[in-house]
């Protein structure tokens, strides 16, 4: 009986993991011409749609012009989107960068806002 079980299993799995592999190759297929356009699509939307990020969640204040362009995103071009987008990103990677500068030793927590210290000035 274990002789049995043990040719089942020497001969049936190298068998089960053939057909899985030829299987894999079998249904694998490259996007037809629809389903890629559909995907170009979609990426365009994507990079087109303002981000979901809240207004001034870093503790920028928003002047009346950016107040403006938030009320109608639809007034300014893709483009302008983008490149404020980027400017955005920027500035929270230099304030990211700003506080790395300004935290030691390296166990302290990240300081996104400058350190002062308390007290009256020495004499």
């Amino acid at each position: 009986m274990t002789e049995t079980l043990w040719m089942l299993v020497v001969v049936g799995g190298p068998v089960v993991i053939a057909a899985a592999v030829a299987y894999a190759l079998l249904t694998r297929r490259s996007k037809s011409v629809g389903e890629t356009a559909a995907q170009r699509s979609a990426t365009r939307r994507l990079y087109e749609e303002p981000e979901a990020a809240a207004p001034g969640a870093l503790g920028d204040v928003l002047t009346p012009e950016e107040k403006a362009r938030e009320a109608d995103p639809r007034a300014e071009s893709p483009a302008a989107r983008s490149l404020r987008a980027e400017q955005a990103k920027a500035q929270a990677a230099d304030n990211l960068e700003e506080g790395l500068e300004d935290t030691f030793p390296a166990s302290d927590p990240v300081s996104a806002t400058s350190s002062t210290t308390s007290g009256a000035p020495k004499h």
